[in-house]
């Protein structure tokens, strides 16, 4: 959520497909939430919709603020009567203070004067956009039937009605390579979006990608290929003040057992990430502060603590046999920011890019 403010509680309603003008190559919905297919999408009926907010609404207790949000299709292209009938069933909830505003995920090219006349008589808080790439080959090559511009144009008409944004961005697609992706990641940032999630590209069972795959005509990003491009894309995200909303796929029962054949996927996946980033300050502290037989004390916010420590301490391990190090101690300061790092009197941030001397007291 937008930085300074309260974080909501989501209550998700899935219609995978649904409103989708034709098949992205990368997407296969079922294989995400495992309702419909890709030839028969799966719009939910509203009483099913409804048994469905009340179950997550029995979880949220006292949280606050609480949004019904649209995912898995593309919902302003839904019909115009299927529409408003989804916004109605939403907004019934908010008249009676149960929640407190709507949000949906949509295609760029829906966002249109037509559909933003039918927002206008609702209480839509917050349109993500999917986005997934602003250079127009790869866009192309995605079969995604919209282009770069698409999507600022939406951007500058949901921002001037002041609708909160997030923009979904896809690392590894076809025809991605590194300068495509730095300058997407630019120019999505540069439309300067409340939030951002970022998908690395997976190759899932019954899409398009699927079959170039098995061809050999489509190579996904190794993992660590993907933590990389991830870990750049939070720290520019981040120190613009964009919040990163997540970092890869929700991980379902589904996925697990059918749906990813290939890729970069990972059940933790913003996990690696971020302890790719306090590796990258590990190093640099012990790159400058320590010598073979040392036993330093890295000092990390609490929150962040088993980011520092890796997948199963393998930062720490790493690190003490790349430095020849005895041991090294992990004590938790709530004192330090949750993106700093410090050791022996100095602190790292990544995000401010700082590397500075504490001061004494």
């Amino acid at each position: 959520m937008v930085t300074g403010t309260p974080r909501a509680f989501v209550v998700p309603l899935f219609i995978p497909h649904a409103g989708c003008p034709h098949h992205c190559i990368f997407c296969n919905q079922h294989a995400v939430t495992g309702q419909g297919n890709v030839n028969a999408p799966a719009m939910p009926t509203f009483s099913a919709m409804e048994e469905e907010i009340e179950r997550w609404l029995g979880w949220a207790a006292s949280r606050h603020p609480v949004e019904i949000s649209f995912y898995g299709g593309t919902f302003l292209g839904l019909p115009v009567e299927t529409l408003t009938a989804c916004l109605d069933l939403a907004h019934g909830y908010v008249k009676a203070g149960r929640v407190q505003g709507i949000r949906f995920s949509t295609r760029p090219d829906t966002v249109t004067p037509e559909t933003l006349a039918i927002l206008a008589r609702y209480p839509v808080t917050t349109v993500e956009l999917g986005a997934q790439s602003m250079e127009d080959p790869v866009l192309k090559l995605s079969t995604r039937g919209h282009t770069a511009a698409d999507t600022e144009k939406a951007m500058a008409q949901l921002k001037a009605r002041g609708y909160r944004t997030i923009l979904q961005m896809m690392l590894g697609l076809p025809g991605e390579t590194p300068v495509r992706f730095r300058t997407s990641l630019h120019r999505i940032l540069a439309l300067a979006p409340d939030g951002i999630r970022i998908y690395p590209t997976a190759v899932l069972a019954g899409s398009g990608l699927a079959a170039l795959w098995r061809r050999g005509q489509y190579e996904p990003l190794s993992l660590d290929e993907a933590v990389q491009r991830s870990k750049e894309a939070w720290l520019e995200a981040t120190r613009r003040g964009i919040a990163v909303i997540r970092m890869g796929l929700q991980e379902s029962e589904e996925m697990r057992l059918e749906g990813i054949l290939a890729g970069p996927h990972h059940p933790a996946f913003g996990h690696l990430v971020h302890s790719a980033r306090f590796r990258d300050m590990a190093e640099t502290l012990a790159r400058r502060l320590f010598s073979p037989g040392d036993s330093p004390t890295f000092r990390v916010h609490p929150r962040s603590v088993s980011r520092l420590r890796g997948d199963k301490n393998s930062t720490m391990e790493s690190l003490a046999a790349r430095w020849e190090l005895a041991a090294i101690q992990v004590v938790p300061d709530d004192t330090l920011a949750e993106t700093a790092l410090a050791a022996g009197g100095w602190i790292v941030d990544s995000v401010r890019q700082s590397f500075a001397k504490q001061m004494e007291s």
